[in-house]
């Protein structure tokens, strides 16, 4: 089950050697605001991953807080859980 989290954008990037999505990975490295998990990876969704990349490093740049819809971490048994939304706020 999905859920919204407000959180911190600690890193974020493309990987050739993940099996999550086809070729390249997006991997985003969050914190969430309210404390549900730290330093956890996630991966962007398969038909947003440019644009989902493109707003994790601009809340880096920023310093911004993003607003995500992912599951909950290792939810599905899986090692890296799914963003399905991503969006920056104001800082």
């Amino acid at each position: 089950m999905s859920g919204w989290y407000t959180c911190k954008v600690n890193r974020a990037g493309p990987a050739s050697d993940g099996t999550e999505t086809s070729t390249p990975v997006i991997y985003i490295n969050l914190t969430d605001e309210q404390g549900s998990f730290s330093g956890q990876w996630f991966y962007a969704a398969d038909n947003s991953r440019p644009q989902m990349l493109a707003i994790a490093l601009t809340a880096i740049n920023m310093q911004a807080p993003v607003r995500v819809a992912l599951d909950p971490p290792n939810g599905a048994g899986k090692p890296y859980t799914e963003i399905q939304r991503l969006y920056v706020l104001s800082p």
